[in-house]
């Protein structure tokens, strides 16, 4: 059983520590970090699991890029402890957060990661349209938000802050 709240400053050591046991120490020379480097998080969207004893087993960020131009989310990382794999953290953690992200107005997510794992909660291949670069494609897929149904094309690029929408 996991509580799930938002990050806080104080779970920052948790974090690295469990991400680096995800992704290994290296993780940081992933194409995708090149996209948060300089860019902060989105802050609403940085959520955490916690165990009953306290313990943090699991984290999800998400980054504002613009595909195409348009404004998007990458999702990612995304980390659950290894010994606590396959008990939902990780699909509640992206379930709880893409709600979350359309209510704020984002129309649109990508990421990159294993086919099998995220076809499941809605995510499909990005397609050759949409380029990230020192990526392979066959990783990169993407998720409408909200009302939208389609995904954006173009290439992908850091982008500042999305902010909450307004009307």
């Amino acid at each position: 059983m996991c509580t799930y709240r938002q990050e806080a400053p104080a779970d920052l050591p948790a974090i690295e520590r469990l991400l680096d046991q995800a992704f290994g120490p290296d993780r940081h020379k992933k194409a995708s970090y090149a996209f948060r480097r300089g860019v902060p998080n989105v802050p609403d969207l940085a959520r955490v699991a916690v165990d009953h004893a306290g313990r943090l087993v699991g984290t999800i960020r998400f980054w504002p890029i613009r595909v195409g131009g348009v404004p998007s989310l990458l999702l990612g990382p995304l980390g659950v402890e290894p010994r606590r794999r396959g008990e939902g953290i990780g699909r509640t953690l992206i379930r709880d957060t893409l709600a979350l992200a359309a209510e704020d107005g984002a129309r649109s997510v990508f990421l990159v990661g294993d086919p099998a794992y995220y076809r499941p909660l809605g995510f499909w291949p990005a397609g050759a349209a949409v380029r990230m670069p020192h990526e392979s494609p066959a990783r990169l897929h993407g998720r409408p938000l909200g009302s939208a149904t389609t995904l954006p094309n173009g290439l992908i690029t850091p982008a500042s802050p999305i902010l909450r929408a307004t009307a």
